[in-house]
């Protein structure tokens, strides 16, 4: 993982490469320096963090260190995440004769995936779309993310004279919908005047989404967090989660309110729409501030309904998202891989 950011990628890239040391496997893992995810992993048990400087998908002192790093750890496979360690990593590996695997985060550009044998995608969206692009189906296995966060116990109670405090957190970008969801609320807090909202992320939207809070009039009623380190602590204080995304290949932070037992008001992007249904949370259209709006004002008015919808998606984490459900299928895909390439000519 080359990314010197820390969105949902990245998260699963320090997640998986922990939960595989947990379970007794020897990783490596190669990432960009002085990143989140370096100082992540450092912190962590039973894993060899190899960081280096990469200025670009060209960088060929990238790509040194990388088979070097590599040739010395002589692994059975390179799992590659995103474009530039696909690109990178896929040419070093496939110089000293490893197989390549890469796990497709979002919709992506193919041509940095040229030194790609295997594709693990997260959605039957996504492999339509590796299809439509000529990929060979044999290549492409279809395992969901997971999350490491234990699962709760139970849905969280509900007071339905209580304030809701709503929350959502990510990267503060055009396609994660944030100055939607700041509109909704808006309109909100006509009905819940005293309702409160949570953002947690940065990014280059955040000055117009300050300035929007403040012309809105709601400086009072929305906390900017910032980035969100403790993400089980930001959840554990909000009533109810919000996804208000245009774009969601997957959704990391959908698995991880579920988890916590928050119920969750999400639009229908790639992603969400595969994971949750209306059992279990509220869905909305994509990029309408008026039906984001009317999904938030129902899980408002029903608290019963909250209760019911969020045991049921925590049921489902448990069963089908968290790494005890995961792990499993992925360490099956290893070994096909492996096996494959032993039997390679």
């Amino acid at each position: 993982m080359l990314s010197a950011g820390f969105g949902g990628a990245e998260r699963y890239f320090v997640d998986l490469c922990g939960a595989l040391a947990r379970r007794g496997h020897q990783i490596q893992a190669i990432c960009q320096r002085d990143s989140e995810s370096h100082h992540r992993l450092a912190a962590a048990s039973g894993i060899e963090v190899v960081p280096i400087r990469v200025l670009g998908a060209w960088d060929p002192l990238a790509r040194r260190a990388i088979r070097k790093a590599l040739g010395r750890f002589s692994p059975h496979l390179v799992h590659t995440h995103l474009a530039r360690g696909a690109w990178l990593g896929g040419r070093a590996a496939h110089s000293l004769g490893l197989p390549v695997m890469t796990k497709l985060h979002n919709y992506v550009k193919l041509k940095y995936y040229r030194h790609v044998d295997w594709f693990n995608v997260t959605t039957l969206s996504q492999q339509d779309y590796l299809r439509q692009q000529g990929i060979d189906p044999g290549r492409i296995r279809v395992i969901p993310n997971f999350s490491s966060f234990p699962p709760a116990t139970g849905p969280r109670a509900v007071n339905p004279a209580a304030r809701i405090t709503w929350a959502s957190f990510g990267r503060f970008v055009h396609k994660k919908g944030f100055d939607l969801l700041l509109d909704a609320f808006a309109r909100l807090r006509r009905d819940h005047l005293d309702a409160r909202l949570m953002l947690g992320g940065d990014g280059e939207e955040a000055p117009r989404l300050r300035a929007r809070v403040q012309e809105a009039g709601l400086k009072d009623a929305v906390e900017f967090s910032g980035w969100v380190t403790d993400v089980a602590g930001f959840l554990d204080r909000a009533d109810i989660f919000v996804l208000p995304s245009r774009d969601e290949p997957f959704g990391i932070a959908v698995l991880e309110a579920m988890a916590r037992g928050v119920p969750i008001v999400s639009t229908r992007t790639q992603g969400p729409s595969e994971i949750l249904d209306e059992t279990t949370a509220w869905l909305c259209t994509v990029d309408s501030v008026d039906d984001l709006y009317q999904a938030m004002s129902d899980a408002a008015a029903n608290p019963e309904q909250r209760l019911a919808r969020a045991g049921r998606a925590l049921a489902c984490y448990r069963d089908s998202y968290h790494e005890d459900a995961i792990l499993p299928r992925l360490i099956s895909m290893y070994d096909e891989i492996s096996l494959n390439s032993r039997k390679a000519p």
